[in-house]
């Protein structure tokens, strides 16, 4: 067989300067939380009953080791009565005040030095939590104990509440209520007697105030009877002297006549300004005119003639003369109504003038008279008042006086009744520390869910732990983040496929309905788009490490291309472990390539049917394998020989880091197909294996995720199980 002309080789040295790019660096790593818990879902169970069996321990060691009874005492912030004599308190605190009232009292119940008076009390010596603290003698030391009970005590308001807690645990259940109650007494004895003191110096400064109000009034009462006295002044009760009432009487007569004659003068000169058309007339005076005697006639004579003209208007018409006539009559008849009203009206007027003169003047003259009175009383009346003045001065002081000095009384009564009443103290007990009947740690409904929790989140802990630091290839999403790699598909373990084919070579042709198979030929139909976009022929499939399943991958590669219409020609040039052959179902040591690469067959010598329209070419007899020679001429003619012949030429190569007949192969075909092994590569081979790639002649078509198992958790086996469903029917 002719073998048509080749191109060239390609030098790496003239590859662009991306293809010389350094090996991009590995992706950091991405865990999808929700895969990792459920692929360790039964895992976690086991976990959570492994918790619950801690936790059942932890309790028992707890139990027998550090047991603890805790027992709190209540204390009730009371609404202190604002009257002593008030039956009932409300409470009008704003739940802010409250807290802040709260937690200041619980801060004054652990300062130091209540904890020390309740400490020095002989029922705590008697307790078996006092013997942690005794000195060498043998002696109680409450000093080391507040130092412990400053750290255990917790005390607290308890919100929308008016209560305040004090909380205390220890080993031994009788002795917490001795020494809970004890503090709560000595708190309560104390606050009651700072409160008294402080009761007892207000009362005191009050007595001292009223001491001074009696001195005051006493020496007010000597200074009014002395000032009476010198004065001849005859009374200085309330009822006022004769001489004062004259005064006052004449001085209120003065007041009335001038307004009376202000009055007067007023009402004169609006009759006068009406008289003179200055100012019109007033609705009452218009009205006092027409309820004259000669005015109502003449109302009463327009009325009858409107009434005559309305008859004739309905008797005649609009236009008879008789109308027009009697029409005539009514406007004369108004007219002289009207002037009527006006001669009424000013008569009227004239009446009213002369009255509200003789007002005027009547007036004018008592007022004088008034006045004269008045003047002559006022200068009699000026050392009175002046002294009447003083007097009702004094009067007041005294009045002011004696009402302080009430006020006074009244609070001194109110201090010693409000001082006797039970609700008047701010904070009281309002429940006792009881001994406990119940340990309050260990307790198992909380130390079982706490060994569940505590070790499922240890476990968890752990497993994502070992998800950052394996940095193996396990998923697809490892893959995406490599630099520079293009993921063109992932195919499942045989054992993952429900259909369950006998084998993974060639399973697009032997099982074409399995999920593997289609798996295969969507991997396919990407790839051959890849080849078609970027001119692509002959392509190397090559791994990282041995038993990626590269064989597998051109055998059902080249079944699907061949089952499009291709015609495909697979090529083993792995010298040193040749399996493509055996998978093939052709003779594996039959000649092959190593024979073509030696000189001593031709390519057409050498290419066997593999079924379809796949054929393929063995690595030669074992003797001929040498691997020097896939880098010689002689490959690059049996290359461009084949590529000539066929649609598609697949290569099967050795492992990249067992061999470096892989990139020798990668260097001279126009495309390359990573396959990665999952759970097997670890990403940093993966990314420098894609630096290796991208130097090379070959184009890096992409990389290819050979048998991950339960994928992202199970979401891809469903997506299997409905692929298989869906092929079965």
């Amino acid at each position: 067989m002719s073998i048509a002309p080749s191109k060239s080789p390609i030098d790496p040295r003239t590859q662009p300067a991306r293809a010389r790019a350094s090996a991009p660096a590995p992706a950091g790593t991405q865990i999808d939380p929700i895969r990792v818990l459920r692929q360790n879902a039964w895992k976690l169970v086991a976990a959570a009953f492994v918790g619950v069996g801690l936790g059942g321990v932890a309790h028992v060691v707890g139990d027998f080791v550090y047991p603890l009874y805790s027992e709190t005492v209540l204390f009730e912030l009371q609404v202190s009565p604002e009257e002593a004599t008030d039956v009932t308190s409300r409470d009008d605190r704003t739940e802010e005040a409250v807290e802040r009232v709260g937690q200041t009292e619980a801060g004054r119940l652990l300062s130091r030095e209540i904890l020390l008076k309740a400490m020095n009390h002989r029922d705590i010596e008697q307790t078996k939590w006092s013997e942690w603290y005794l000195d060498d003698s043998g002696r109680f030391v409450p000093e080391d104990a507040v130092d412990d009970l400053e750290e255990d005590l917790s005390a607290g308001h308890r919100r929308r509440t008016n209560y305040f807690a004090l909380t205390w645990s220890t080993h031994v259940a009788a002795d917490v209520p001795v020494v809970l109650n004890r503090i709560a007494e000595t708190y309560i004895a104390t606050k009651k007697a700072t409160d008294d003191q402080k009761f007892e110096a207000n009362r005191q400064n009050f007595a001292r105030q009223l001491a001074d109000l009696d001195s005051q009034l006493s020496s007010l009462g000597k200074e009014i009877a002395k000032f009476v006295t010198d004065r001849n002044m005859t009374s200085t009760s309330e009822e006022r002297s004769e001489m004062l009432l004259v005064v006052e009487d004449t001085a209120r007569r003065l007041g009335e006549t001038k307004s009376l004659l202000t009055l007067a003068a007023s009402r004169k000169s609006q009759t006068e300004a009406k008289m003179e058309g200055r100012l019109e007339p007033s609705p009452d005076d218009i009205r006092t005119a027409e309820e004259d005697p000669q005015v109502q006639r003449a109302n009463s004579q327009v009325q009858e003639l409107r009434v005559a003209a309305e008859s004739y208007r309905k008797k005649f018409g609009a236009t008879h003369t008789a109308l027009r006539s009697m029409e005539s009559q009514v406007k004369a008849a108004e007219l002289e109504r009207d002037a009527l009203v006006a001669q009424v009206l000013k008569r009227n007027l004239n009446a009213d003038f002369k009255t509200f003169a003789d007002q005027v003047e009547s007036y004018a003259g008592l007022l004088e008279k008034f006045e004269k009175d008045y003047a002559g009383q006022s200068e009699r009346l000026k050392d009175f008042t002046a002294n009447l003045a003083t007097v009702d001065e004094l009067k007041e002081r005294r009045e002011r006086l004696l009402e302080a000095r009430a006020e006074q009384l009244k609070v001194l009564a109110n201090l010693d009744q409000y001082k006797a009443r039970e609700d008047a103290r701010a904070v009281t007990i309002a429940k006792r520390a009881q001994t406990p009947r119940e340990k309050s740690f260990p307790q198992l409904k909380y130390m079982l869910p706490l060994g569940i929790v505590l070790t499922l989140a240890a476990y968890i802990a752990f497993i994502f732990a070992r998800e950052l630091l394996d940095t193996r290839v396990r998923y697809a999403t490892d893959l995406l983040g490599v630099s520079g790699l293009r993921l063109l598909g992932s195919v499942p373990d045989i054992a993952e496929d429900p259909l369950g084919p006998k084998k993974v070579e060639r399973v697009v042709r032997d099982a074409p309905k399995s999920v593997v198979a289609e798996l295969s030929r969507q991997l396919t139909g990407h790839v051959l788009k890849l080849c078609t976009q970027n001119s692509v022929k002959t392509i190397v499939c090559l791994s990282g490490l041995p038993e990626a399943g590269t064989t597998s991958m051109v055998t059902n590669l080249a079944d699907s291309m061949a089952a499009s219409g291709r015609k495909v020609l697979v090529v083993d040039a792995n010298f040193r472990r040749s399996h493509l052959a055996a998978a093939m179902g052709t003779e594996p040591d039959a000649r092959g390539l190593g024979d073509v690469l030696r000189g001593i067959a031709s390519a057409s010598d050498v290419i066997r049917p593999a079924g379809g329209d796949v054929d393929i070419v063995s690595a030669g007899t074992p003797e001929n394998r040498v691997f020097e020679l896939l880098n010689t001429p002689r490959f690059d003619e049996f290359i461009q020989s084949v590529s000539a012949r066929y649609d598609i030429v697949l290569f099967d190569v050795p492992p990249v880091v067992v061999a470096g007949d892989a990139l020798a192969v990668a260097n001279k075909v126009d495309g390359s197909i990573l396959v990665v092994r999952a759970f097997q590569e670890q990403r940093g081979l993966v990314a420098r294996l894609v630096g290796q790639l991208t130097e090379v002649r070959a184009q890096f078509l992409g990389a290819v995720l050979n048998r991950p198992t339960n994928t992202a958790g199970g979401y891809l086996r469903k997506n299997y199980e409905a692929m298989a469903a869906y092929a079965g029917k």
